[in-house]
């Protein structure tokens, strides 16, 4: 998901409001930026209403923009519009706007599920073998199997990952663990963090 947080401070007290949406692969934010122009023409994206209309795509295509380093209008329309009566900067009535593009939104997993992927990569493993030992965690994947996991990725096999982690997870439902995450979601974001 992508979330949006903006922070608003009205009589010395701060309001922050967050949206999250969707992740959306790509190839169907391309089909559907295609379909959103061929209805509403080039324009419908210098709108400012383009945010409240598509706000998945519009969040998926800043999100985008902001993974290839792209300068792009976009944040823009996320800005109040000043009336015709105004003539003043827009930015002077938004105290803070952040937004933080995620790629999931870690609320959403359980204890039981346990963390995805790319987050036991993140971990930092201790450096002595007999921590390793006593912290091994039967309920989550082993770090080994997350480096082979990268180590085919970046041979360009994505078999192998599939059946790796389908073999790991039955191992793991046989003890009691059951992970919700889906294959293709733990791979994708796992490469994102591992190889760019």
């Amino acid at each position: 998901p992508l979330q949006d947080g903006k922070e608003q401070t009205v009589n010395g007290t701060s309001h922050k409001t967050s949206l999250t949406v969707p992740y959306l692969n790509p190839l169907v934010l391309r089909k559907e930026l295609e379909n959103i122009l061929t209805q509403e023409g080039d324009i419908a994206l210098i709108k400012p209403e383009f945010v409240d209309e598509h706000p998945i795509i519009y969040w998926n295509l800043l999100w985008l923009m902001e993974r290839i380093e792209s300068k792009t209008h976009l944040p823009e329309l996320c800005l109040p519009v000043p009336s015709d009566k105004e003539h003043i900067d827009p930015l002077s009535k938004v105290k803070t706007v952040h937004i933080q593009c995620l790629w999931d939104n870690l609320s959403l997993h359980t204890e039981a599920s346990g963390p995805p992927m790319y987050l036991l990569y993140r971990e930092t493993q201790p450096t002595s073998p007999l921590i390793k030992a006593l912290l091994t965690d039967h309920a989550q994947l082993n770090k080994n199997v997350i480096q082979q996991i990268i180590s085919a990725i970046r041979c360009n096999d994505f078999a192998t990952p599939l059946k790796r982690l389908a073999n790991e997870r039955h191992k793991l439902k046989s003890n009691g663990v059951e992970r919700s995450h889906s294959f293709y979601r733990d791979i994708l974001f796992l490469a994102l963090t591992a190889i760019g």
